[in-house]
């Protein structure tokens, strides 16, 4: 699943376009979900994700069976969650590797 087609499902986003709190993803969810039958139609779906809605669909949509249950949409939501830290990880400067402090050398024993 494609973390850019997945995006935008870690913050479900309502009908007027403002994002919903993190605890409230299920209750847009809900609320998408117009006649009740706990899984989303692409139609209920794009009531919840305005943007590239049709491909999001598609990726959510595991079992390809029309619809997206919450379990899809948490999957979808995980997937996107593991590949942006991914990819924020890849992006990260590499660390160096600790250079060691120079040695001093030893104390020259006294001449005799």
């Amino acid at each position: 699943m494609s973390a850019i087609v997945v995006a935008s499902l870690s913050m479900a986003v309502m009908a007027d376009g403002v994002k919903a709190p993190k605890g409230e993803k299920m209750d847009a969810f809900k609320k998408a979900d117009a006649n009740g039958d706990g899984k989303l139609s692409l139609e209920e779906f794009k009531t919840m994700v305005k943007n590239d809605a049709d491909k999001k669909f598609v990726a959510a949509d595991t079992d390809k069976d029309g619809f997206v249950t919450p379990a899809e949409l948490k999957a979808a939501r995980a997937a996107e969650h593991a590949a942006r830290k991914a990819a924020k990880e890849a992006a990260a400067p590499a660390v160096p590797a600790a250079v060691p402090a120079p040695v001093a050398p030893a104390p020259a024993a006294p001449a005799k």
